[in-house]
């Protein structure tokens, strides 16, 4: 219950801010109001129905009040999945108190910013408070994730029908967020795929039956009829294109594109590095990376012409993927930490000094990331950044 107040307190006052701007959120507003007597460029439906829902039963409230609404059915279950998840890893070596604070940090960690815009382009940012969209689409990034790890990881069922349903939860989960956004899916899907190759070289069994049926599929088929209806049905003369720093020139040098990724990134790539013997064996680390860097080189290389030039929809993957990256990193620190505290005493008096550095370090480091996603916040409150 108290996760669930917190949530209300800290996404309620902001997402109503946004909900009565005219940036993605007023854009998205009209299109939920036309839908689905009215089809436009936007195929991935799943906010704008619920928006519609809500209007039918209630429909003396205005459209922003709505629009509050519609994202909230999207905003409070996350923080509650990420604390079930730290909390089931944690094996009760770390207090409720300090996962409730992970939990309701990884909500809003933003990059560590020195240039800052209206935009952020050129970050990685995790949490875009005035498109609703990106803000549904990570209720499901994270399971569709850990179903996904299923194809590596092997776990016990307990029959074929287990197996089976799994599958068809992944399946499931993967059309939806396909549904709300489909930037995940379209570097899940290719990322799943790069990962299983290396996988399968390096002599490690994988799931194919799962990866295919569960993820390759279902993902494709819903991705292909968005395309349909985006480029084809909807001919409003938009292309996708592809050239490297084609998008993020028109707003950064390109000099500054290194330097701002690793700002983005300075939590996760920092605990890989340290704990690197660890992390280099860690199957949701690695897939998350693998995940991570498709959809680093679509943002860069892929960008749509015509009249969509500077929308910049390829940007969501990356924004999408360092989410679940942000997440895979503190769930495999609690992991470690869980793990030095369950060790005999005598391994534990013989393990080295730098553990509890490096840490101490990615602690740090993810309270920065904590402290300018507050800093972001406060700056999309007051009318600063968006």
């Amino acid at each position: 219950m108290f996760i669930f107040v917190l949530s209300l307190i800290i996404f309620v006052p902001i997402m109503k801010v946004a909900a009565e701007q005219y940036t993605d959120f007023g854009s998205h507003i009209i299109i939920a109001e036309d839908f689905p007597e009215k089809v436009t460029h936007v195929s991935y439906v799943l906010y704008h129905a619920t928006y519609r829902l809500l209007k039918y039963f209630l429909p003396t409230i205005d459209s922003p009040d709505i629009a509050l609404l519609a994202i909230t059915v999207f905003i409070l279950p996350l923080p509650m999945i990420i604390f079930s998840l730290l909390f089931n890893h944690s094996a009760g070596t770390i207090s409720v108190y300090a996962i409730l604070l992970l939990s309701g940090a990884l909500t809003i960690v933003a990059p560590i910013t020195i240039w800052t815009n209206e935009t952020m382009v050129g970050y990685f940012n995790p949490v875009v408070y005035h498109n609703p969209t990106l803000i549904a689409l990570r209720l499901f990034a994270i399971p569709v994730s850990l179903l996904a790890l299923k194809v590596f990881s092997f776990p016990s069922y307990r029959d074929s029908n287990h197996r089976s349903y799994t599958r068809l939860l992944c399946a499931l989960l993967l059309l939806l967020a396909t549904q709300v956004k489909p930037s995940y899916t379209i570097v899940l899907i290719p990322g799943c795929c790069a990962f299983a190759a290396w996988r399968t070289l390096r002599g490690h069994r994988v799931d194919w039956k799962f990866l295919v049926l569960g993820i390759c599929i279902p993902g494709s088929l819903m991705l292909g009829l968005q395309y349909l209806i985006s480029y084809s049905n909807f001919a409003d003369g938009s292309t996708i294109s592809f050239g490297f720093l084609a998008f993020t020139r028109y707003w950064i040098p390109d000099w500054r594109v290194p330097v701002q990724l690793l700002l983005s990134l300075a939590f996760p790539l920092t605990v890989y590095l340290l704990y690197f013997a660890e992390a280099r064996k860690h199957l949701y680390l690695n897939l998350s990376w693998t995940v991570f860097a498709v959809s680093a080189l679509v943002t860069y290389c892929v960008y749509e012409s015509g009249p969509r030039v500077d929308h910049g929809n390829f940007l969501w993957n990356s924004y999408i993927t360092v989410f679940v990256l942000m997440f895979a990193s503190v769930l495999f620190l609690v992991q470690q930490y869980q793990r030095s505290r369950l060790a005999l005493p005598e391994d534990y008096q013989s393990m080295p000094s730098r553990m509890s550095l490096r840490f101490s370090i990615s602690v740090v480091l993810f309270g920065s990331h904590a402290f300018f996603g507050i800093g972001y916040y406060i700056r999309f409150m007051t009318g600063l950044g968006s």
